[in-house]
């Protein structure tokens, strides 16, 4: 298949095009090769290329900057994947869209399903929900909302993390709010899946909003712990001990832009519709720590 992915130098993106290079024809574009600011220029460039499916890798994902930069965050989070749908839509093919968690307010107690009512707290969260609105006014389209995601690459809580317990005598970390960490492998294994299923059916019952993560959750707080576990099992000289390690609240930690006490999404309907499972978080956490020590 030709594949039109955006994004290319993200995170997720990386990893796509390393994933799908090996099968199918990608023309991956970057800040540099599609600005997207010019919703035309966006048309323009799928029209000139006429692939079989899209995917939309990229984002606004600054969540604090965002409060700041609203306009900015709305035109690369929504007004960009709504030129993205519209010309698919032209096209007649598929768009696979990424989003969050963060278009939920956290008040639910039990994991998010597809069908919850979305209510975001940010600026950030609101712009992804309305450019899955864009999203959803093209038929074929598959959104996928993931959170917490990590990798070897670019900007990331693993990363950030992994270098302050090495800088730091201690850290405060926020424990009230619930998610499950993502490895990008997670992610590019459920879009591969999709692709693939694409390739051969093209059964459009399928078509929709998915929910992606890894396996199990966890808060901040813990997730940091579990990193400083993980780096002390692999002989990693730190100067941050575990209890100089702290659990706060979200009160006690003020950010420009209000996060959910619980985005934990629920993954049942992915698994069953495409037969898939995923790892769990502290595994993919490990392999991640492990490529980052090489």
């Amino acid at each position: 298949m030709k594949i039109f992915l955006t994004g290319k130098n993200g995170q997720l993106g990386h990893r796509l095009l390393e994933d799908l290079k090996k099968i199918h024809e990608i023309i991956a574009t970057d800040r540099n090769t599609l600005d997207l600011l010019d919703t035309q220029l966006i048309e323009d460039s799928i029209y000139q290329v006429k692939p079989d499916v899209i995917i939309n890798a990229a984002a606004y994902t600054n969540v604090d900057q965002a409060e700041k930069e609203k306009d900015l965050a709305y035109k690369i989070n929504a007004l960009a994947p709504e030129a993205l749908s519209r010309a698919a839509k032209e096209l007649d093919i598929p768009i696979i869209h990424i989003s969050t968690d963060y278009v939920f307010d956290g008040t639910k107690e039990r994991s998010y399903v597809e069908d919850d009512e979305v209510n975001p707290l940010s600026v950030y969260g609101m712009t992804k929900w309305e450019g899955e609105e864009f999203v959803r006014q093209h038929p074929k389209h598959f959104i996928l909302r993931t959170s917490w995601v990590f990798s070897s690459l670019g900007d990331n809580f693993l990363k950030s993390i992994f270098k302050l317990v090495q800088e730091k005598n201690s850290l405060h970390m926020v424990d009230d709010q619930w998610g499950s960490p993502t490895s990008v492998e997670t992610l590019s294994k459920a879009i591969q899946i999709i692709i693939q299923y694409l390739d051969q059916k093209n059964n459009s019952d399928v078509y929709g909003t998915y929910h992606v993560t890894s396996d199990g959750k966890t808060n901040w707080y813990l997730y940091t712990r579990k990193i400083l576990d993980t780096l002390e099992s692999f002989k990693v000289e730190l100067k941050l001990k575990k209890y100089d390690l702290h659990p706060i609240s979200s009160a006690q930690f003020p950010q420009n832009a209000t996060r959910p006490k619980n985005s934990k999404l629920n993954t049942d309907k992915f698994k069953k519709i495409f037969m898939a499972e995923f790892s769990h978080w502290e595994n993919e956490m490990n392999d991640t720590v492990l490529q980052m020590l090489k």
